[in-house]
């Protein structure tokens, strides 16, 4: 391995501690001068070496995820009092939140309640139909007018156990995820891991009738028999555990995003549930990124709690 891959990948492992803490819980302070001492850097090479990875500042990498899940959070929980749904997301003041919330969106939460959230998706989605780039043209075009949707039938409510894994972030919800699966599991053989008696797991942090394909956030999962270090770009978390609204799936690439939708959209907000400030997760039976036949079978599962009946102000 070269030296300069080599500074690549500890950077990148030493980020992915700092990245961790900061999707842990998006409502603690995220205070810089903690997060570089996770990361091992000091505040000032900590706030390079993050931008250089992610390509954004610290402060706006935390602002952008804060208002992009409370964004969700307001669609996904519309009985959740809009104040505390700020809270969770970070924001201690009504006032802030409101500001933070109109300059990133152009539109008040409460307006993003009304109508918001569709007119902003409809015009977005118009857009990326019409890329020939895009591998998910489909889906934005069945989906344009709020169309071609089904609540799923058999959603079963499981406590799960935290989860330790070893992972790769991606970028994008795009094919080259089946670069990064094969880099995870090459570094679980290196490390004399059986890969084929552990699980193979997949966050989605992203939104993608809200974020454009191509930076939608993915995560690529390895379970772990044992305690492992992090180590060549890899990291090393605990996958929370707690309640998650479970979901058998078949189909091939960009089918997912289907169901994602029509479990956010319309089974979430109808049932005695609301959606925890963690990103939901795919639990492969067949990874289609990695097999032959190009098909998945996986279980969705989506991380809630008992809903809290409030108003929609704040």
């Amino acid at each position: 391995m070269s030296l300069r891959r080599n500074t690549a990948y500890e950077h990148q492992t030493r980020i992915n501690e700092a990245l961790y803490r900061i999707h842990a819980d998006l409502s603690s302070s995220l205070e810089i001068a903690r997060l570089a001492r996770s990361a091992c850097y000091s505040p000032y090479h900590f706030q390079r070496i993050f931008k250089q990875i992610t390509g954004e500042s610290v402060h706006d990498y935390i602002r952008r995820c804060r208002l992009e899940w409370a964004a969700n959070l307001l669609i996904y929980n519309p009985n959740r009092v809009i104040v505390e749904i700020a809270e969770e997301c970070g924001f201690h003041s009504s006032a802030s939140f409101n500001h933070a919330f109109k300059s990133f969106f152009n539109c008040s939460p409460t307006l993003w309640r009304q109508g918001g959230y569709e007119n902003r998706s409809r015009r977005l989605k118009a857009a990326w139909s019409e890329s020939a780039l895009n591998p998910h043209r489909r889906y934005y075009r069945d989906t344009l007018d709020g169309g071609r949707h089904s609540v799923p039938q058999q959603v079963e409510i499981k406590r799960l156990p935290t989860q330790p894994v070893a992972y790769i972030r991606h970028v994008g919800y795009d094919l080259r995820i089946r670069e990064v699966w094969a880099r995870l599991l090459d570094w679980g053989g290196a490390h004399g891991i059986d890969v084929e008696a552990q699980q193979m797991i997949a966050l989605h942090h992203s939104n993608p009738d809200l974020i454009p394909f191509d930076q939608c956030r993915y995560v690529a999962c390895l379970t772990l028999p044992e305690k492992i270090y992090p180590g060549d770009g890899v990291g090393v978390m605990e996958l929370p555990g707690g309640l998650h609204a479970c979901c058998q799936a078949e189909g091939v690439f960009g089918d997912l995003l289907y169901l994602m939708r029509d479990l956010y959209m319309h089974w979430l907000p109808a049932s005695d549930y609301q959606a925890r400030s963690i990103p939901p997760h795919a639990l492969y039976r067949e990874n289609h990124f990695i097999n032959q036949s190009g098909r998945f079978n996986l279980e969705f599962r989506i991380p809630v709690a008992g809903r809290v009946i409030g108003t929609h102000g704040y």
